[in-house]
C-alpha cells in the first residue's frame, strides 16, 4: 500500500479520489442531459419505404436528398427547420442553391432535375419518430411518407 502508516495521507488521497470521480460523474450526467434535450431527433440518414429516396438530415440545418444509387442517383442539398415542441419539419428550397448545385455537377444533372427532386419534398410536415421509423405527414393534404433509419 502506498501510505501504510499515515492515516492523514490516506484520508487526503481518498478525498481527492472521491472529489475527482464525483466531478467527472456530474460532467458526464450534464453532457448526456444536454444532449438528450437539445439534440435534433431527426438527424441521420433515412431511406424511404420504397427504397428510392435517401434523405440525410444534418444538425447544421441542411438536408441532402438523393435518389438511390441503383436508379441513376444524384444528391441535392437544401435547408430545413425543425420545431421540436410542435413536431413540425419544414423543407425550404432556394433557387440560388439549385443553380449552384447544377453548376457543380458539370451538366450531368440539370437544374430541372434538381428542382423536381427538391420540390417533391418542399413543404411543411408533422413528424413522428417511432424507434427507427420516421413518418412525415404533410400538413396541408395529409399524405404520408415513411422512412427507415439507416
Amino acid at each position: 500500500m502506498l501510505m501504510k502508516n499515515s492515516e492523514e495521507k490516506r484520508n487526503t488521497a481518498w478525498r481527492t479520489v472521491m472529489t475527482v470521480s464525483s466531478v467527472l460523474i456530474v460532467i458526464v450526467v450534464v453532457f448526456f442531459i444536454t444532449k438528450l434535450f437539445t439534440a435534433n431527433p431527426m438527424e441521420g440518414t433515412w431511406i424511404s419505404d420504397e427504397g428510392d429516396v435517401v434523405m440525410e438530415i444534418r444538425d447544421d440545418g441542411t438536408l441532402s436528398l438523393g435518389k438511390n444509387a441503383e436508379k441513376a442517383g444524384f444528391t441535392a442539398t437544401t435547408d430545413y427547420t425543425v420545431d421540436k415542441k410542435t413536431k413540425v419539419f419544414t423543407v425550404h428550397v432556394n433557387e440560388n442553391e439549385i443553380t449552384e448545385q447544377a453548376e457543380q455537377l458539370d451538366g450531368s444533372v440539370t437544374e430541372d432535375m434538381i428542382r423536381e427532386m427538391l420540390e417533391s419534398m418542399e413543404g411543411t410536415y408533422d413528424y413522428s419518430i417511432d424507434r427507427n421509423t420516421l413518418t412525415l405527414t404533410e400538413r396541408e393534404y395529409g399524405s404520408q411518407m415513411t422512412f427507415e433509419r439507416e
